[in-house]
């Protein structure tokens, strides 16, 4: 027994080691590939490997590793590196900012590691469920973005006309970017953590950079600077750990008795998640992350970068239940998911909606955190699990169709689903696991209503009630208004043609699609074996699961009954469409259509009118000239009101 339990032990080392390591060494290897054959082989290695190692991790928790202290020396040796590097890049461009965020974490974290004693963390990494979701939505949907991205980049630089293809090293960065992740929802030591963090952000400036245009260069350094907001947030609550309680343990920080300094700390914590995750007032780092190859934006928003914000405000969530500054970090994601919803309504790129979109609901994921019931935490997690899946889908689908019609504007996406049906078909399952039922993301809304419902304090119940209810109007409103952009007004009538992709591009989206679906239908599983363990330590959980729905002591969702009425619509819309052969047909127009012109109608005068079809995107009242200022004031109000409930215990 003593051998075999040995052996599990090396066996869940080991599964950490690759998880961590083996995509920075792949990384590196793709960055010496001249060869794209090679390099392709090497990330398609890299993403089996990954897949694989994370399903094997889920049979290994928990599991917690304490590191010789050599490897503490091994981080805090990098940490310098990158922050030097951090302080050239900041003299190279000469951004002021970046030179005095990197200098204040330099000289504290100097004065730490120079004049205090040598703190070593037992144990430096933990693997709990939470660090097993975030594990496979990194290594599932992240690795399968990089494969997407080698079909991908190769189409963006055939348009770029570039004399010689920079892949080697955005693959690097791609790759790095995983294991970089990895590291970090697993780690326990919070300078590690800190560590890994920093990481990201110089990841996210070398992929939002790198196409080297003018405009690329300016985002991914207002990527860095307020990233560095958050790394200088981070320096501070290592201080301050550290001088309350003795030890850089994260879980001996949540452990710790409430006090000011100490919750404090956590506030410090929050305002870190809140740049990372671009909550306002921080979100336009975000919405500059754009220029970026469409890959970068789907590993982005679905499985790096972002969810590292909302992981740490998940994995800190327990430890402030019942304080003021839960509730502050509550208003900080509601306002969040309220304004972003509202402001995708008046945008026409394709990549600037589905960035609002992002930041909304990685506001909700924060707000159900802040809101801290058991209800809330299952719903957090179901959102995030969800959103990885189909914000990823809808970034690929968006990617393949600006490849195709050299377009962005999603006016000139029209009809598409005659010219490039599997896409608009992605394209469509992916808003529609947005936000329509049975899909996972509305359960996870339906749930955060149950938990304000049921759990919220009454006084904050009916603000954040209508906050979820408008923003959840305001998001229906535009993903409604895209799909129709998408499926009305074909510009030729006849069959729908056959659309070919190419073997990476249908491998990581019918894959992404597959699972989204599956999972919706299995998220009573789920929620049981992976989000129920991880709060039930925590929390009193009232959340029953009949027949693999979901039943609370207010309402239920029936997730099979809703897939069967879903099942029996689309088998009668097939019907449907084979009856009438098929074929897409001009539009109607009240009998007016003109004979032989399918797009043309009579109207005043019997006069001939080519027919035009325009969305509502209310631009002059909600655009964002109008209103960016407003919200950014009213979001630095939120952030300074979280570190001043931080001191009401």
């Amino acid at each position: 027994m003593y051998f075999y339990s040995e052996l599990g032990m090396l066996q869940s080392e080991w599964i950490l080691c690759v998880l961590i390591v083996f995509p920075a060494i792949a990384g590196l290897i793709a960055r010496g590939l001249r060869n794209a054959k090679a390099r392709g082989a090497i990330v398609n290695l890299t993403a089996i490997v990954l897949i694989i190692f994370s399903l094997l991790l889920v049979s290994r928790v928990p599991y917690a590793l304490t590191l010789p202290e050599i490897w503490d020396d091994v981080i805090v040796f990098l940490d310098f590196v990158l922050l030097a590097y951090f302080l050239y890049i900041g003299f190279r461009v000469k951004h002021p900012l970046v030179v005095i965020l990197t200098l204040l974490q330099i000289i504290p974290l100097a004065y730490f590691e120079f004049s205090l004693p040598v703190v070593h963390v037992e144990p430096t990494l933990m693997i709990d469920f939470l660090s097993v979701i975030m594990a496979l939505i990194i290594c599932i949907v992240g690795s399968l973005i990089c494969i997407y991205a080698l079909s991908y980049m190769d189409e963006h630089e055939e348009h770029l006309h570039l004399a010689e293809s920079r892949q080697p090293r955005f693959f690097l960065w791609m790759l790095l970017f995983l294991g970089v992740m990895n590291g970090l929802v697993f780690s326990n030591n919070i300078y590690w953590l800190y560590f890994f963090w920093e990481v990201t952000t110089l990841c996210c400036y070398q992929l939002i950079r790198h196409d080297e245009t003018p405009q690329a260069v300016k985002n991914a350094v207002l990527a860095l600077w307020m990233g560095l907001i958050g790394g200088v947030a981070f320096v501070a609550s290592i201080f301050i750990g550290y001088y309350q309680i003795g030890s850089l343990s994260l879980n001996k920080l949540m452990l710790a008795p409430h006090s000011p300094i100490i919750l404090l700390a956590f506030a410090c914590l929050a305002l870190a998640a809140f740049t990372k995750s671009a909550q306002v007032p921080f979100h336009s780092w975000l919405l500059g992350a754009m220029i970026a190859p469409t890959p970068v934006s789907a590993l982005l928003h679905s499985s790096t970068m972002v969810k590292a914000g909302v992981y740490l405000i998940l994995r800190i969530a327990p430890a402030l239940r019942g304080t003021y500054l839960s509730l502050a970090i509550a208003a900080v994601g509601g306002l969040s998911f309220l304004v972003t919803a509202i402001l995708a309504i008046s945008q026409r790129e394709s990549k600037r909606i589905l960035a609002y979109s992002t930041i909304g609901n990685l506001g909700l994921i924060i707000l159900c955190a802040g809101v801290n019931t058991p209800l809330s935490m299952i719903a957090a997690l179901l959102l995030l699990v969800f959103h990885a899946m189909s914000k990823a889908l809808l970034f690929l689908g968006a990617g393949i169709i600006e490849n195709r019609v050299y377009s962005r504007n999603i006016e000139d996406w029209e009809g598409l689903m005659v010219r490039f049906p599997l896409t608009s078909t992605i394209m469509l399952t992916g808003m529609a696991t947005m936000f329509l039922p049975p899909f996972g993301m509305l359960i996870g809304k339906w749930l955060t209503l149950e938990s304000i419902i049921s759990e919220a304090p009454l006084q904050w119940a009916i603000t954040l009630v209508v906050i979820v209810i408008v923003g959840s109007v305001a998001t229906t409103f535009f993903w409604t208004k895209w799909m129709a952009h998408l499926l009305l007004h074909p510009p030729v009538a006849g069959k729908v043609r056959v659309e070919k992709l190419q073997a990476p591009y249908l491998v990581s989206t019918l894959t992404i699609t597959f699972l989204d679906v599956v999972v919706t239908i299995i998220a009573a599983i789920l929620i049981s074996t992976l989000i129920v363990p991880e709060i039930k330590p925590w929390y009193a959980i009232k959340l029953s699961l009949p027949l693999l729905n979901l039943q609370t002591s207010v309402g239920a969702f029936p997730i099979w009954p809703l897939f069967i009425a879903l099942a029996l619509v689309s088998a009668v819309g097939l019907l449907v469409v084979k009856a009438k052969g098929g074929k897409p047909v001009p539009p109607y127009m009240c009998g007016e259509n003109v004979a032989g012109k399918d797009t043309v109608f009579r109207s005043t005068a019997d006069l001939e009118f080519n027919l035009e079809v325009s969305g509502m995107f209310f631009d002059r009242s909600l655009g964002e000239p109008q209103v960016n200022k407003y919200i950014t004031l009213l979001g630095v109000f939120l952030t300074i009101l979280v570190f001043i409930s931080s001191q009401v215990v």
